[in-house]
């Protein structure tokens, strides 16, 4: 069970979790996921949270599920996400330069974290700086 944290809803803690495992490739497409109670006792998690929680991925398009078989990772489908989600994200990329640049944290620094988080080698990206 990953560490709870207090100022953001148990529902969206685990829709972060999910969604960080199916964009590392630990959760690939098509893979399934642990019932809605199976997941509440790993997670330990009220049932209704998880529910929540696999609801609110589906209508993001991150899983599937199919009745009587299981809730599946789901393939992009090419889909673009939205520009609410999109404003979304770049808020919270405003909000992360805020902080360190506060911090004292260098771009180049940010950059390869960013390049790590995408999986892509920083010392090959720092090459082609």
């Amino acid at each position: 069970m990953a560490q709870i944290q207090r100022n953001q809803p148990l529902y969206e803690q685990l829709m972060w979790r999910i969604k960080s495992q199916v964009a590392a490739g630990v959760l690939s497409v098509g893979e399934k996921l642990p019932s809605v109670r199976e997941m509440a006792l790993i997670e330990g998690l009220n049932p209704n949270t998880v529910a929540k929680a696999y609801k609110a991925l589906e209508s993001q398009n991150v899983i599937e599920t199919v009745a009587g078989k299981g809730t599946f990772v789901r393939e992009n489908d090419g889909v673009i996400a939205d520009d609410r989600f999109i404003a979304n994200v770049q808020q919270q990329m405003g909000e992360v330069v805020i902080e360190a640049k506060r911090a004292g944290i260098s771009s180049d620094i940010l950059h390869q974290w960013i390049d790590a988080s995408y999986g892509k080698d920083v010392k090959a990206s720092k090459e082609e700086r």
